[in-house]
């Protein structure tokens, strides 16, 4: 019985990112997308990423500041909006950010590593499924 409980709240996890990142692809206004991108970041929390150089990686949430176990200085919920912005821009011109030097912010290779992950950045919005098929091929 344990391990139904334990399924159900995995699956009820996964419905909680899934919408939460169409949340994200969704949004029209401007003025909303922070807190919703924010949402992901947290449910997020705790699963491991990769950076584009194949680094793993996790992090915690607290409050608006996002830790990476591989970093001492945090990430800011604005600094993850802003970089959200210009990947979208970039895409809008025609122009895509294929890795985290374009984005030019703190915290880089993070921000991109987790928008990768989470399917909300990269070319042909490559999510954790196609990262973990990626990685299992090398």
């Amino acid at each position: 019985m344990e391990r139904t409980v334990d399924a159900e709240k995995m699956n009820e996890l996964q419905e909680k990112r899934k919408a939460a990142v169409e949340a994200v692809k969704g949004c029209e206004k401007p003025e909303e997308l922070g807190p919703l991108l924010w949402r992901v970041i947290e449910l997020y929390a705790g699963e491991p990423f990769f950076t584009s150089k194949q680094l793993p990686f996790t992090y915690t949430v607290r409050g608006r500041e996002l830790f990476c176990d591989r970093k001492e200085k945090s990430i800011t919920e604005a600094t993850f909006a802003r970089a959200y912005a210009k990947i979208q821009s970039a895409k809008a011109a025609g122009d895509p950010i294929k890795g985290p030097k374009k984005l030019c912010m703190f915290g880089a290779p993070y921000i991109w590593g987790i928008l990768k992950g989470t399917g909300l950045a990269g070319v042909g919005g490559e999510g954790r499924a196609g990262k973990a098929a990626a990685i299992q091929t090398l």
